[in-house]
């Protein structure tokens, strides 16, 4: 029986999605940047912010052992193509004021992502799955009428981590030497980019010192997030765990309507439907691990 720090865990956690929660506002804070410019520098300033991570805790060596790992590429290859997508949509989303449809695919993610088990490695799934997922479909449907159209970013978010997750579900390295991994295969392409089209007043040369400052807190705000993620998994059970995840999303929503986003009465009622559906699966996978537990 695992022993759980849950004070250390449950803090570690609290960091890590409010961090995460909050990350809409810290990007609009920078201002009228070109997404593909700030994208290319949270890929090189979260890329340099593992990096020392990995160098503090002492496990450079296992990145360098992972790249040298041919069944590890394998996987984090198109893993690093997927975590670029998720951000690329993220980022684009919140510039374009569309932040509440991405809370919205991050509540669906966990239940993409099981669904997305039960497909690709057969991991059982029940009639309470398919009716949780129901009211899920109904709640995206329904959001239509609230997001004046199908609400894309949230099915290409959802769907963009559930692809991702299940690439890495049967990764057993540790999860920053992973992640780091993927960002610093993304590193390549955002320099170049950054050299080739970015170095005048439409980059680099339109850049103040704060903004500058920002863009390397781009990074931070990256990377120091999975560190506590990491303390948290750590301390605290899988259950535990899924039930926090949804802090972030949750906050996501007051982000959209500080910056300027309106809780319509079609949206609330989309988002009703989606966390009924959330509050059904949670209630589910306890009622399911206590009965594998007492069987």
């Amino acid at each position: 029986m695992p022993q759980y720090d849950y004070k250390k865990g449950l803090g570690a956690m609290a960091v890590c999605y409010l961090i995460w929660g909050f990350q809409p506002l810290y990007f609009a804070l920078c201002g009228e940047v070109d997404t593909f410019f700030l994208m290319a520098c949270r890929i090189i300033w979260a890329a340099v912010g593992c990096l020392i991570l990995l160098k503090i805790q002492g496990k450079l060596p296992q990145l360098t052992a992972a790249f040298r790992d041919k069944a590890v590429m394998k996987r984090e290859i198109p893993a690093s193509l997927f975590l670029f997508a998720d951000w690329l949509i993220y980022l684009w989303a919140v510039q374009n004021g569309r932040v509440m449809e991405c809370s919205l695919g991050y509540y669906i993610q966990p239940l993409v992502v099981f669904f997305f088990g039960a497909l690709i490695f057969k991991e059982k799934i029940t009639w309470r799955h398919l009716a949780i997922l129901a009211i899920v479909v109904v709640g995206i449907v329904l959001s239509v009428n609230g997001f004046h159209g199908v609400p894309y970013v949230t099915i290409a978010l959802a769907l963009a981590f559930a692809i991702y997750a299940a690439i890495k579900k049967s990764l057993t390295i540790d999860s920053i030497v992973s992640t780091t991994m993927e960002i610093t295969m993304m590193v390549p392409v955002a320099l170049i980019f950054v050299l080739l089209f970015r170095m005048g007043e439409n980059g680099i040369g339109g850049l103040t010192a704060v903004r500058q400052l920002l863009m390397i807190g781009s990074g931070v705000v990256t990377c120091i997030p999975m560190l506590f993620y990491a303390i948290g998994v750590r301390n605290l059970p899988l259950m535990t765990t899924g039930i926090c995840q949804y802090l972030s999303p949750t906050l996501a929503i007051f982000c959209g309507m500080i910056m300027g986003e309106s809780l319509t009465r079609e949206k609330l009622i989309s988002f009703l439907f989606i966390w009924t559906g959330v509050i059904l699966y949670t209630v589910n996978a306890f009622y399911e691990e206590r009965k594998r537990k007492s069987a």
